[in-house]
């Protein structure tokens, strides 16, 4: 997954350029707008800074970190401002920080996180947020036509894709599209209030952190 995504940096940001796709990311980009504002956000594996420049406009201060330098290194050319700090770092194994969040957002990253590595990730990630704070996921839906197809499941239950770059290397990755039910019961044991939104590409997720 980390080769795949540092091979595809470059041309990553095309998926946000489909046309298909255009009224889901409008009404998204509200959605999150509404949800970050005036908060301290630690977003793991933030990419090219997509969503960390919609909300970049509204919080006041964002962590974004991804393990992959060459990502952040075109999240850097964004207008994020200067209370967005970037730093290289891995989502399962986040370092420690000088403040506790009141927001998290982990977009566009569910979907690969394996299926019996989920409450690690999420254990490890709600550890550096206030108790009684916002959790936000956007991932995508499977989509006919449009979304690449299943080509495996392992043991986990976990699904994998074929993805083929411009430069012709195919990679096969974990992308794991939700089944029925299957949100809720990843977050409820760490969260409370868990309200998902169903767009047709995407799913959006807002969770509250249980206290500890």
């Amino acid at each position: 997954m980390e080769e795949y995504y540092r091979e595809r940096a470059s041309e990553y940001d095309r998926f946000y350029h489909v046309p298909e796709r255009q009224d889901d990311l409008a009404r998204l980009k509200e959605w999150l707008i509404t949800r970050v504002r005036g908060r301290t956000i630690l977003e793991v594996a933030a990419g090219t800074g997509y969503w960390t420049e919609v909300a970049a406009g509204v919080a006041e201060a964002i962590v974004a970190i991804d393990i992959n330098r060459e990502m952040l290194e075109l999240a850097a050319k964004r207008p994020l401002g200067p209370h967005v700090t970037l730093l290289t770092a891995d989502a399962f194994a986040l370092p420690e920080f000088a403040v506790t969040f009141d927001a998290g957002m982990a977009h566009l990253w569910w979907s690969h996180v394996e299926r019996q590595r989920r409450q690690q990730f999420l254990t490890r990630f709600v550890a550096h947020l206030k108790p009684q704070t916002l959790l936000l996921m956007i991932d995508q839906n499977y989509v006919d036509g449009l979304s690449t197809p299943v080509s495996r499941q392992d043991e986990w239950g976990n699904q994998y894709t074929l993805r083929t770059l411009a430069g012709g290397t195919t990679f096969e990755i974990v992308k794991n599209y939700p089944r029925p039910g299957e949100l809720q019961q990843g977050l409820e044991s760490l969260c409370d209030d868990i309200d998902i939104t169903q767009f047709t590409h995407f799913w959006a997720l807002a969770a509250r952190v249980r206290g500890r």
